[in-house]
């Protein structure tokens, strides 16, 4: 399989990853929220365990919705995106240790590596706009976490306005062309 057959397999099964993306804007927007609501480590937690179920509720949105079958089993793409997960796993940690000494850190840090996750969104899906969306997530990150930017919202609503309007422009794209 070509590095192009590979690439178009996952933007075909996966919806050129859109529903995912926008699940996961979803995701920090109840991070978001619980965080207004209860506090940091409410929010956090919200974040890390909504961000485990990403990924299923991502593709079951892609069988259910788009009617879309799984990737090609001989596909080596998926890999590429399970082996950005150790770093942004390690940066979901370094987040996490700043709940109590630092938890204005905390969404930055962890905007960042989700963001940082994103870059190799671009080789398995053979699309631009991840390098884009990754690097408007870790800049988020960044300018928050120094404090030289005042967001005009909170980093968890602009990181889930991000990934939700991305995860929108994703899905139309990749949505078939009707013939005229």
């Amino acid at each position: 399989m070509s590095l192009e057959d590979f690439q178009a397999d996952l933007r075909r099964s996966y919806v050129g990853g859109g529903p995912g993306a926008i699940v996961s804007g979803m995701v920090w927007a109840l991070a978001a929220i619980l965080t207004a609501r209860s506090g940091v480590s409410t929010g956090f937690a919200a974040l890390f365990l909504g961000g485990i179920l990403i990924f299923p509720i991502g593709t079951a949105i892609c069988r259910l919705a788009f009617k879309q079958n799984g990737p090609d089993p001989s596909n080596p793409g998926g890999r590429i995106v399970i082996e950005t997960l150790p770093a942004m796993f390690l940066g979901l940690f370094i987040a996490y240790l700043f709940i109590d000494i630092k938890p204005e850190l905390v969404f930055p840090i962890a905007a960042m590596a989700v963001g940082a996750h994103y870059f190799g969104f671009r080789t398995a899906y053979g699309d631009l706009i991840y390098w884009i969306l990754g690097g408007l997530m870790v800049a988020v990150g960044a300018f928050a976490a120094l404090g030289s930017v005042t967001l005009p919202i909170e980093t968890t609503t602009t990181i889930a306005v991000l990934e939700i309007l991305f995860g929108l422009i994703l899905t139309v794209r990749s949505l078939p062309k009707k013939a005229t």
